[in-house]
């Protein structure tokens, strides 16, 4: 059988360093007159120099569209024993479907990157038709796996069929943009047919557009009201002039009473605001001068927490105080000592 060579080498395993040495890969010239149109085949050429390809597992054939017509085999050198035994394993073993070929493949890519550019084939075994054995023979067949077909979608759109055409083999476009003219007679007038006539009537009783815009400025002409009958010549139509002078000072004068309301009002709340952040500020000094007297500085390990129950302790016993008027600083130095003395020992 007359064949071409297109790759000698290997395949490299997945996750594994060992190679399947010893294949090579060659194209029928007989069924191929033409290699330039065969993808398989430049593939494979493609990759001469390359080491191995890549094994990526075996596949189902029924699952996978393949492209059988490239007419490529394989072959395995008889001192390949690994290789030998893989494809042994793999393809003998498997079940043969109705048109002899084995149901389950070994894919391989050709390239690094697994993408829609790569190009994978798949490696099978298909039974010779000429034996008559009880055991037959398989040939390790190569085809090019194909996208599939993809099932049409709820929103494809729906085929339809062209139009049809309005002109016939006898007509011509000049012809029949001709029948659509005014035919003219032969004393040169125009044929006065019923669509013509119609036409000249609505062209005739169109109305005229200036005058019809005339109307409608005169109609949008601006016109000064009449002047009432008791109406003096120096008078102000909108009033006297102290009018509104009077309603300005009665605003006035009631925005300044809600202004004096609500300063009356403020002013104690600010007041007991400010008396409550100066008795918490004595507090807090107070705290701190006698918990440094007692040898608890704030370099102490236990200082905030000391500080804390101290400070919320003698703020909450003056509660009732604080709300009624000022607390004095001996009343805050006596329950500060006596906070101390209790956690201070």
């Amino acid at each position: 059988m007359c064949s071409r060579l297109l790759y000698r080498g290997s395949l490299s395993l997945p996750d594994s360093y060992l190679l399947l040495d010893g294949l090579t890969f060659s194209a029928n010239l007989l069924a191929n007159k033409d290699l330039l149109h065969n993808p398989l085949a430049l593939a494979l050429e493609s990759m001469r120099g390359r080491p191995s390809l890549r094994l990526k597992g075996t596949e189902s054939l029924k699952d996978l569209c393949i492209d059988p017509s490239d007419d490529v085999c394989m072959d395995i050198h008889t001192s390949a024993t690994l290789s030998r035994v893989y494809f042994e394993n793999i393809l003998c073993l498997s079940c043969l479907s109705p048109d002899g070929r084995t149901e389950i493949g070994v894919r391989v890519a050709l390239g690094d990157t697994d993408g829609p550019a790569t190009t994978e084939m798949l490696i099978f075994g298909e039974t010779l038709s000429s034996s008559t054995s009880t055991t037959p023979f398989l040939t390790i067949r190569v085809a090019c796996i194909t996208p599939a077909t993809r099932a049409p979608r709820p929103d494809d759109p729906t085929p339809r069929k062209p139009p049809i055409h309005t002109l016939t083999r006898k007509q011509t476009i000049g012809e029949l943009a001709a029948n659509t003219r005014i035919k003219v007679n032969a004393n040169g007038k125009e044929d006065d047919s019923g669509v013509v006539r119609r036409a000249r009537e609505v062209m005739l009783h169109i109305p005229n557009s200036k005058s019809h815009r005339r109307g409608k400025e005169k109609e949008r002409a601006f016109k000064l009201p009449a002047l009432p009958a008791n109406h003096a010549p120096d008078a102000d139509v909108f009033g006297p002039v102290s009018d509104p002078k009077g309603k300005a000072r009665t605003v006035d004068e009631g925005i300044g009473d809600i202004e004096q309301e609500n300063k009356s009002v403020c002013l104690p709340l600010f007041l007991h605001v400010v008396a409550l952040n100066i008795t918490f500020q004595i507090i807090k000094k107070f705290t701190v001068r006698h918990l440094d007297a007692v040898g608890v500085s704030k370099s102490h390990p236990e200082f905030k927490e000391v500080f804390g129950f101290v400070y919320r302790g003698t703020a909450f016993a003056l509660r009732a105080t604080i709300k009624k008027s000022p607390v004095s600083g001996l009343a805050v130095n006596t329950l500060v000592e006596a906070h101390i003395k209790l956690y201070v020992t």
